[in-house]
């Protein structure tokens, strides 16, 4: 049974998530807007600031909103960043066991988040 289980908004893919600013490689617009809406959703399920520190094994399910052909791996980036922006864990370095799933298409999209303590 997973120690947190929490469902977070549709993230942009990497793709999106990063921009070309000046010779430098930066969050874009839509990247920013993502972490200020995952920071909220996990002030609302006081999952803010856990500050885990241990080994973790996460498992995503990724629900898009349309039924648009996207590889899985694309979106990771921006969840675990958004979950470290939050203080949800230390680093995301800290994950030692990732799943991504592909799930099914709902009205504008989730990810379904699955977090184990490895201890």
């Amino acid at each position: 049974m997973p120690c947190y289980s929490f469902i977070l908004p549709y993230p942009p893919s990497v793709n999106g998530y990063w921009r070309a600013f000046r010779n430098r490689q930066i969050i874009s617009k839509r990247g920013r807007e993502y972490v200020k809406a995952v920071d909220s959703e996990m002030h609302r399920m006081n999952l803010h600031g856990k500050s885990l520190s241990c080994p973790i094994k996460f498992k995503m399910v990724i629900n898009p909103p349309t039924l648009r052909s996207y590889d899985v791996d694309n979106f990771t980036k921006g969840v675990f960043d958004a979950l470290s922006k939050c203080g949800f864990w230390v680093d995301d370095s800290q994950v030692k066991i990732l799943t991504v799933i592909k799930g099914e298409k709902v009205k504008d999209g989730n990810v379904k988040i699955d977090v184990w303590k490895l201890d």
